[in-house]
């Protein structure tokens, strides 16, 4: 039995036994009040952005802070979908699953798979460009910290960072389990049960969660009704262990599995809901993870461990249908990508009242092993046969990292914070690449194309070494107001392509900016409204870019200068007794400076203005409404701005009945069933979601 097919089984299990549980149990749980699990308090959350605990209003940083409830007000359920709720923050679903992220101008390039803003899952990273979609399962929070955070964070995250962190189980029985389904065949269930082991020393978590889209877009191909179906399915156990008061362990595995069609236009044009693709085409992936957290704490002192692994097996497979390149029959990716880190920190007290200093050792390997890259060229009526080139290589990284950062008074109220981070990476390749007759298997001796000998086949190492400091002053006027200023470095690593028989030719440099940055941070009327504020100019050098060599064969490169410029506007406010009003601003100014015939051009998924707006009503008799509005401005999906998305906007809504232990709501998603683009490759678009209603239910512990 397939990982999706028992996780489906056990849900279906699950679901029922909670309820029966939230009916038997009611009496033996503790009773919490509905005010305080439901309702939104600005002033109050505590975050982790800086490696310890402290007030996000305290943190002199850009950061947004979203909690469980207001991700399930939202009908939050992936990472793409916190992405809306952020300024200068955008997502692009591209062709076979890639989703780029960009961030104040700063995005990615593809076929580096690595993303400038890096997620992390209760410190597990993820910084491939396949993982923006990635499930969420019992969160408690999810933290955006914009800007780089190259000083604690390392390589890759020069536009920011995305902290996911799930509810740690403790003494407390939890539990809830949701269903809901929609148009477009879409159905879901999850669920997750916390509790004690051992009464205050051992607990446990087990979270679960399915989804299925039967898709939107008509395939006109006979074996096969939508072309962008789609399933995932995730789990996700955790162990809490509190041998005596000062230690802390926590281990925790995950598995998420994804199946579906690569999901995109077939015309570069108007969008269009319907085409033709082989129903072999296919974007599957598995991805299996596990952490252990350990943490002592001492006298004046903390220390921390955090172990991790990663593995990821993908298989894309695009016919020529659907990739309208000249002369391509079909491409294939199917690789497998296995990463370690560990890091070990010592750090002052979350609680220190003056000076606050951490410290750490960081190393990392990943390795990739691509065991059919490769591009069939349709080639019949030349040669009587099909070709196809494969790339079948083997990359590994390696990185070694040490970092401190301070914090230390000038004066009254006044404060200085001084980072720094010193990383070493060292990157190898083992190239090749092959001809091969796809009727026969055979490997040719020679390119019928270029008339060179094959197979092709050689091996480059690399090392990087950079600096990452930071300087923050930050000046807290009175309780309520918060003035800040900071200048940062960041680093996203150069590497080797893949593709391309020329060794020397290979390498591309690493991408670094300068980052600075003024913001306020204000709360009013007796903390019932929040207003932040950002200014922020980046200078960037050698912005990583990509560019076509050949028919299917893209290689990264760099750009030589580029700019940004902007503001960023939050604002919550609860003025009323269960009315709560959300909004986010953001306003980008970013342009190559030296870039050939692209000079004064926007760089891609960097729209000029993005804004969300929410408003919500949550009645004492159980009534709950809803509101959002997400906007967006102009958009260029190339690097020649050619290619361009004009500025829309969307609505969503959503209204319900909220009882003691279970809640029903009906959804409505893009209400206006505005039609848009969400990314472009190989010519192709991909098409955002038409309007969708629905309805969910859940039941609570």
């Amino acid at each position: 039995m397939s990982f999706k097919k028992m996780l489906v089984a056990g849900l279906c299990f699950f679901l029922p036994q909670l309820y029966s549980g939230c009916l038997l149990a009611e009496d033996d749980v503790l009773e919490k009040d509905d005010g305080d699990i439901r309702v939104y308090e600005a002033s109050s959350i505590t975050v982790t952005a800086q490696k310890r605990e402290e007030s996000v209003q305290k943190v002199p940083a850009a950061i947004t802070a979203i909690t469980e409830t207001e991700l399930e007000d939202a009908g939050v359920e992936t990472i793409a979908d916190v992405i809306d709720m952020i300024p200068n923050l955008s997502v692009s679903k591209e062709l076979g699953g890639f989703s780029g992220v960009a961030i104040r101008g700063i995005g990615p390039s593809m076929f580096t798979r690595k993303s400038p803003v890096v997620i992390y899952v209760d410190g597990v990273p993820y910084d491939d460009v396949t993982q923006v979609d990635l499930e969420l399962l019992n969160v408690e929070r999810i933290e955006v910290l914009r800007g780089p955070q190259g000083t604690l964070y390392g390589k890759n995250a020069i536009g920011g960072v995305i902290n996911v962190i799930t509810r740690k189980p403790g003494n407390d029985w939890e539990g809830k389990a949701s269903v809901w389904a929609g148009e477009h065949e879409t159905y879901g269930m999850k669920g997750f049960v916390n509790g004690p082991v051992v009464t205050d020393r051992l607990f446990f978590s087990v979270s679960g969660k399915y989804t299925d889209v039967g898709g939107y877009m008509k395939n006109d191909h006979p074996d096969q009704e939508y072309f962008d179906a789609r399933s995932a399915a995730s789990l996700k156990g955790w162990l809490r262990w509190l041998p005596v008061e000062s230690i802390e362990v926590n281990l925790h595995a995950r598995v998420d599995g994804r199946d579906g069609g690569a999901g995109a236009s077939l015309a570069p044009g108007p969008v269009v809901f319907h085409g033709y693709m082989d129903p072999e085409d296919r974007n599957d992936s598995d991805v299996y993870s596990a952490a252990l957290d350990m943490h002592y704490q001492g006298k004046g002192f903390s220390l921390y461990s955090l172990t991790t692994y990663l593995y990821e097996k993908d298989d894309l497979c695009l016919s020529k249908t659907f990739v309208p390149v000249q002369g391509t029959d079909r491409i294939r990716e199917k690789s497998e990508h296995k990463g370690f880190t560990q890091e070990l920190r010592v750090q002052s007290p979350d609680d220190a009242s003056s000076i606050r200093w951490m410290g750490g050792l960081y190393y990392s390997t990943e390795n990739t092993d691509d065991e059919d890259y490769s591009t069939t060229l349709d080639t019949e009526g030349f040669f009587g046969y099909n070709v196809k080139y494969n790339w079948p290589g083997e990359r590994q990284e390696q990185t070694v990292a040490a970092f401190g950062q301070v914090t230390f008074p000038l004066v009254s109220a006044l404060d200085f914070t001084a980072g720094l981070r010193y990383e070493t990476i060292r990157k190898e390749l083992d190239y090749r690449r092959e001809v091969i007759r796809t009727d026969t298997g055979q490997q040719l001796p020679i390119d019928p194309f270029s008339g060179s000998a094959v197979p092709v086949s050689w091996s480059r190492d690399e090392d990087w070494g950079a600096f990452l400091p930071k300087g923050v002053l930050s000046w807290g006027l009175s309780e309520h107001v918060m003035l800040y200023g900071s200048v940062a470095r960041g680093y996203l690593a150069g590497g080797l392509n893949a593709w391309g028989d020329d060794k020397e030719a290979a390498k591309f440099d690493e991408q670094t900016s300068l980052n600075y940055e003024v913001g306020a941070k204000t709360t009013w009327l007796e903390g019932r409204v929040l207003l932040n504020a950002t200014l922020f100019y980046i200078d960037i050098e050698n912005m990583h870019v990509w560019n076509q060599t050949a028919p299917g064969v893209y290689v990264a490169s760099n750009a030589a200068k580029a700019h940004s410029q902007g503001v960023e506007v939050e604002a919550r406010a609860k003025l009323l007794q269960g009315l709560d009003i959300g909004a986010a601003f953001g306003l980008l100014d970013a342009k190559f400076d030296e870039y050939g015939d692209f000079k004064g051009n926007v760089p891609v998924l960097s729209p000029d203005w993005t804004a969300n707006f929410n408003v919500q009503y949550r009645h004492g008799s159980g009534l709950f409404v809803r509101m959002d509005a997400d906007g967006y401005g102009t958009t260029y999906y190339d690097d020649a701005n050619t290619i361009e998305r004009d500025p829309f906007g969307l609505v969503h809504a959503k209204i319900g009945y909220e009882a003691d232990s279970w809640d029903v709501y009906l959804y409505g998603n893009n209400l206006l069933d505005k039609e848009y683009f969400t990314g472009k490759s190989f010519g192709v678009f991909t098409v955002g979601e038409p309007r969708t209603v629905g309805m969910t239910a859940s039941v609570r512990m």
